[in-house]
This record gives C-alpha cells, sequence and structure tokens, in this order.
C-alpha cells in the first residue's frame, strides 16, 4: 500500500510539474505574441455638408494637437499629405494647416463652397439563382441643389490612419500627454451612467470629460443655411492574444452652425477615456 501510495505521489509530482512548465511556455509564448504584435495607432476623422453655398470661407476647425518638450511647440499627429479625401474639390477648396496663436488648426477655404446633393439609390432584389453580375447597375446623379430627384445631402469627408506614434499610447490620462482637439477647455465629467450627453451618445460605464473648444469661421451663407461639422479622433494600443485586443480613449465634436459666420464659436464635444483591455 505504500509503494502504490508512493508511486501516485511521484505520478502527481510530475504531472504538476508538467503542468508548470506548460503554463511558462505558454505564457511566455503569448506575452511574445502580444510584444511581437503590439502597435499604437491615431485615427483622424472629419465630415462636413452644407445646405447651401457658402461663400468667401474661412474655416478654422481644431485639430488634435499636444505640447512637445523637446520643441517647445504644440504639434499635431494629423498629417495632410497621408490624408485621404472624399467629395473635396481640391481644385478649388485649399485645405492646409495653419498656427493660430500656436495651436495647429485646420484651414478649409475657398471662395464658394457647393453643397452635393445625390439620389436614393433603391436596393435591387436578387432572385434565388439569378446572376448578380447581369443585374443593372445603380446610377448616380449628383446635383449642387436640393430636389425631389436628388434629396440625399453628401458629406465632404477627410481620413488619416497614423501607425507610427512612437510610444504606447496613454489612454487611460491622455490629457497633458496625448493629442487632444485644442485648444480646449474642460466643462464637465462623465458620469458613467450613460446615454445622452450634449447631443452624443456615451455608452455606460465610461469615463472621461466634456470638453470645450472654438472653431473660428468666416462665410456668407443664406440665413436659413445649414453648415454641419463633426470630427472624431481616437488613440488605440492593439495587440495579438489569441485575437485582437485593445484599449483606447477617443473624442467626438459635432456642431450645427446655422446662417452666414463671423467670430470664435465655442463648441461642446465629449472625451471618453480608459476603453478596452489593461
Amino acid at each position: 500500500m505504500g509503494n502504490i501510495l508512493k508511486k501516485v505521489l511521484v505520478g502527481v509530482g510530475i504531472l504538476a510539474a508538467l503542468l508548470f512548465i506548460l503554463v511558462v511556455l505558454l505564457a511566455g509564448f503569448l506575452g511574445q505574441s502580444a510584444s511581437e504584435s503590439f502597435a499604437s495607432v491615431y485615427h483622424y476623422e472629419l465630415q462636413i455638408s452644407t445646405s447651401g453655398p457658402i461663400e468667401d470661407a474661412v474655416l478654422l476647425i481644431p485639430i488634435p494637437s499636444c505640447h512637445d518638450l523637446e520643441t517647445g511647440a504644440n504639434v499635431t499627429p494629423v498629417d495632410l499629405s497621408r490624408a485621404s479625401f472624399t467629395n473635396f474639390d481640391r481644385s478649388n477648396i485649399s485645405v492646409r494647416i495653419e498656427h493660430v496663436d500656436g495651436v495647429p488648426m485646420l484651414n478649409i477655404s475657398a471662395d464658394r463652397i457647393d453643397p452635393i446633393y445625390e439620389n436614393r439609390i433603391e436596393p435591387i432584389a436578387i432572385m434565388p439563382g439569378q446572376n448578380e453580375s447581369k443585374l443593372p447597375k445603380p446610377t448616380h446623379i449628383y446635383s449642387d441643389r436640393y430636389s425631389e430627384e436628388t434629396p440625399v445631402l453628401v458629406e465632404m469627408e477627410l481620413y488619416m490612419l497614423d501607425t507610427s506614434p512612437g510610444h504606447e499610447i496613454d489612454t487611460r490620462t491622455p490629457i497633458e500627454a496625448e493629442p487632444l482637439f485644442a485648444p480646449y477647455r474642460i466643462v464637465g465629467n462623465l458620469t458613467g451612467s450613460g446615454g445622452p450627453v450634449d447631443d452624443y451618445y456615451v455608452s455606460p460605464g465610461s469615463s472621461g470629460y466634456v470638453v470645450e473648444v472654438p472653431f473660428i469661421l468666416s462665410f456668407d451663407a443664406g440665413d436659413e443655411n445649414v453648415l454641419t461639422i463633426s470630427s472624431r479622433f481616437q488613440g488605440a494600443n492593439q495587440w495579438w492574444i489569441l485575437g485582437w485586443q485593445s484599449n483606447s480613449y477617443n473624442e467626438r465634436l459635432r456642431h450645427e452652425f446655422t446662417g452666414p459666420c463671423n467670430g470664435t464659436y465655442p463648441v461642446r464635444g465629449i472625451l471618453v477615456t480608459g476603453e478596452g483591455v489593461y
């Protein structure tokens, strides 16, 4: 009986040692996978639409920036040479970065910016066994004014992805550490209860702030004209451990400007921090 018990204990010990080695090897493999696949990225998006023409337009729009201790200047990750543009008439609309009181802002200017309207595309039913390639292609119709034929207002869009921030992004506490729409002022805290906050929807449990940033706009337009500007910025870390995982912070701004504008307009947005896996 004693010999049997001794053999059982030895077997249990060997099994425990094998399991320990397996756990160590697995941890090392997962750690190596996470290290090799780790990447930090910035995403910047901008959408603009106007219900009617605006003339003599100069739009100074906040973009993300932060203070660089080495140069003592405010710098932005937004690089227009790497940006993609959709529905921007670049032959008539100038898009550049301008420093206003030392803060980088996006300068969009033109003698005239016309709206873009398009028709609605009705879905085409596909019957069983029908060759999709032989179906008629949707026809897009565009106009610079609203009509029954072209009722859908189209946005001008700018998109940029920066895959080389050069450091792990501080997604928990990005204030004074990471690029944010600037110049900004914190005017409130997110409660964590979720729901609508100043026309934005916030997921339950989210932490962060309500912020205010200035738009500097100058243009002529009809009294009923609506210029809508929305932008979003996200900083994220991502890695692979048995699937992609990530954490991030993001900031959103959106406002509708009615009629002609000539001045500085404070716009409220939200900054959500500490989302994801840590």
